[in-house]
């Protein structure tokens, strides 16, 4: 039906990437002093409330109601926000949305290539290439058919912007967010029509008040869930992010042997190779699925810096709320393309420190999401 996600088990979704340019060195970003005494006036709410001084970075621009706290164990939501599921998308409890918790078990990384071969170029963050593009639908956009070629079926009717086209690279991402905002159609291989229409192999509709995770593959990622879900969006490296992030991880580091005998551990419910993960030829504790992050223990700023740099917001959310393995590439984090200058500020010299840090939560799951406990940041707000 004409609107409905279809439910037929995909072809192999296959998924690389290729490297990134470097990353240029932090540059400093200007704010304004109503910027700065709106930052002024969040920090004293903040420590009122809390009890403890905030975190205030000195060179981001704010939005209205953000927060920017330091860790606070606390997993009520008690900041009165609301969010835009279209730029802050899933469920409260979503483990796209959840924080590492106060119990998760710490294992370092145990792949013998882990340092030859995983950390050999360092952190990289695709955007502009190899990466997810979303555009915005709005109702005056023209309606448009989006064709699935694997069943040769008309999948969807919906509003298109003219200028959605997919990443140039190989994989051929496209989202597109209805006008409503409650909906993403996530595209792999996506191509567009002469007539203007579009096609790919599988296209899924997705909730975005949902828990952007499945049992049964529905998404356009290796790992069966949204290719939405851990994207750096813009505004984010500056403004706090929110959110795990994504990660791909290369074959050498992959184990398909999980202790279930699956090759992926939860929220993963698909792997590359029709399922089985044949290319994965790692060793260890790392499977498609796995949740890697920053131990609390761990000093960010003696490794980034103070706060205040997208860096430093780059590592709290590693710290805060890790990196779910959904692809296989090089080490790469992904940001949609609008968020390209954002990335650029990124010091490359961070970007090769902080993935040494990043271990395996090794507790994480359906019913101890984060490792369970106490969450280190209170949960997303309401929509």
């Amino acid at each position: 039906m004409v609107g409905e996600s279809l439910t037929m088990k995909p072809k192999t979704p296959i998924m690389d990437s290729k490297l990134q340019q470097r990353i240029s060195v932090q540059c400093p970003h200007r704010v304004t002093r109503y910027r700065f005494a709106r930052l002024v006036l969040l920090g004293v709410i903040t420590f009122v409330l809390s009890g403890v001084p905030p975190i205030m970075p000195a060179q981001s621009k704010p939005t209205p109601n953000a927060d920017f706290s330091p860790v606070v164990l606390d997993s009520i939501n008690t900041t009165g926000e609301t969010r835009d599921p279209a730029y802050w998308p899933f469920d409260a409890h979503s483990p796209w949305n959840m924080p590492i918790g106060s119990e998760a078990q710490f294992e370092s990384v145990s792949s013998s290539e882990w340092t030859t071969q995983a950390l050999k170029y360092g952190l990289q963050i695709n955007t502009t290439d190899w990466s997810i593009p979303i555009f915005m639908a709005d109702a005056s956009d023209p309606m448009r058919n989006i064709y699935s070629t694997d069943y040769d079926k008309l999948a969807f009717e919906v509003h298109v912007p003219d200028a959605a086209v997919p990443d140039s690279s190989e994989d051929g991402h496209l989202h597109i967010i209805d006008e409503t905002h409650n909906s993403v159609i996530e595209m792999l291989w996506a191509k567009r029509r002469a007539d203007s229409n579009l096609e790919a192999p599988y296209p899924n509709k997705i909730d975005l008040k949902g828990p952007g995770v499945f049992d049964t593959y529905h998404g356009s990622c290796a790992y069966g869930g949204s290719c939405t879900a851990g994207l750096i969006r813009k505004g984010e490296l500056y403004n706090g992010i929110r959110h795990a992030l994504r990660i791909s991880l290369t074959t050498a580091v992959l184990n398909k042997n999980t202790p279930s005998g699956k090759p992926y551990v939860w929220p993963a419910n698909w792997a590359d190779d029709d399922g089985k993960g044949s290319s994965y030829t790692g060793t260890g504790n790392l499977y498609m699925g796995s949740l890697l992050a920053i131990p609390p223990d761990v000093d960010i700023q003696a490794i980034v810096g103070p706060p205040g740099t997208p860096i430093y917001e780059l590592a709290r959310a590693l710290q805060d709320y890790g990196a779910y393995v959904v692809d296989r590439g090089h080490l790469n984090l992904y940001a949609e393309p609008s968020a390209d200058e954002e990335v650029k500020q990124l010091s490359w010299e961070g970007l090769q420190v902080l993935p040494k840090y990043l271990q395996v939560v090794a507790n994480n799951g359906s019913e101890r999401v984060g490792g369970g406990g106490t969450p280190r940041r209170p949960l997303a707000p309401s929509f």
